[in-house]
């Protein structure tokens, strides 16, 4: 599903793929709070486990919160128009 497809590019850092397939998302009508509970948070939450257990270091993490930041960027008008 495109969801975790979107967590797993943000887990792995990938800014760009993961703003493309955000976009994707959006054009295809998946709803706002779904791509960024279970898609942008769900990326987030795995890397963070990985953190706690020392399997991912502080660069993968910030890779992770680019790729965030720039796909959030991208759904904050849509979220605002979703009450979230």
């Amino acid at each position: 599903m495109i969801l975790k497809e979107i967590a797993e590019l943000l887990e792995s850092g990938k800014a760009k793929a993961t703003k493309e397939l955000v976009q994707k998302a959006v054009d295809e009508g998946v709803n706002p709070q779904d791509i960024l509970k279970e898609g942008l948070l769900g990326g987030m939450s795995a890397i963070g486990e990985k953190f706690k257990k020392n399997e991912v270091f502080v660069p993968e993490v910030l890779m992770a919160a680019r790729a965030m930041n720039q796909s959030i960027e991208l759904m904050k008008p849509l979220l605002a128009e979703a009450g979230v």
